[in-house]
């Protein structure tokens, strides 16, 4: 990922997906009530019900990640290689490179990104008195997490799914007015047998996409809550990219 000393909304959002990037923390500024359970004769709605609650139990969740980037001009797409770990309600690490380039680490309503080989370090506090522009960053970072099925239907509206080979991808777009400025579209890649998540993509306004693609993923793991913290050292720069908004 490229550095920025004051990330715009939307690189902040393309890094840290995760899918993905959210029902967790933030909700929609502009939410729509939850759509009707789906039906039987609605396969794709059906399928994305049964990830959601399977989702929902998850407390715990570690994976490799390929993250493929296509960004306007570029001929070809940027590739990089990094693990992620996510653990109920609102936590998560993402980390690209070996040794890590990016760290992005969420707890709560607070989200830290740090560039290791800069020894720069950006805290994003996402208070009341953030626009709601910024409390959708946190809703879109962990969109392949979800808590909550009726929370997640009243942020996504499901376009479009597909069974392929043994996969459903699901297509949604955000409901929120404020969200669809960041990001067009969302898709989600499931087992269908397993329902275990296989990756997540994003598509934002400019037609440049991001996609997460999972591996060796470990359900229910123990994790060191030391994951969850960015350690600088005094010879680290600091800033707050969202102080005086």
């Amino acid at each position: 990922m490229s550095r920025s000393r004051t990330a715009h909304p939307q690189l902040v959002c393309a890094w840290r997906a995760a899918a993905a990037t959210l029902a967790l923390a933030a909700l929609c500024a502009v939410a729509m009530p939850a759509r009707a359970a789906a039906t039987q004769d609605d396969p794709g709605a059906a399928a994305l019900d049964a990830w959601l609650h399977h989702q929902a139990e998850i407390k715990s969740w570690s994976a490799d990640v390929t993250q493929v980037r296509q960004l306007e001009g570029l001929v070809r797409p940027l590739e990089a290689t990094g693990k992620v770990w996510f653990e109920q309600p609102n936590r998560f690490r993402w980390q690209l490179g070996d040794p890590p380039r990016t760290i992005a680490v969420r707890n709560d309503d607070e989200l830290d990104v740090a560039y290791p080989r800069l020894h720069q370090l950006e805290k994003y506090t996402f208070s009341e008195k953030i626009s709601a522009s910024w409390r959708q960053v946190l809703a879109l970072l962990d969109v392949g997490f979800p808590s909550d099925p009726e929370a997640f239907h009243a942020q996504y509206e499901l376009q479009s799914a597909q069974e392929t080979d043994g996969v459903w991808s699901f297509h949604l777009a955000p409901r929120a007015e404020t969200a669809l400025q960041l990001i067009k579209a969302v898709d989600i890649d499931v087992d269908a047998s397993s329902n275990r998540l296989l990756g997540t993509a994003l598509e934002f306004p400019d037609g440049s996409t991001m996609r997460n693609q999972f591996s060796h993923i470990v359900v229910n793991p123990t994790l060191d809550p030391s994951l969850f913290h960015i350690q600088v050292g005094p010879d680290w720069q600091v800033v707050k990219p969202l102080e005086g908004k």
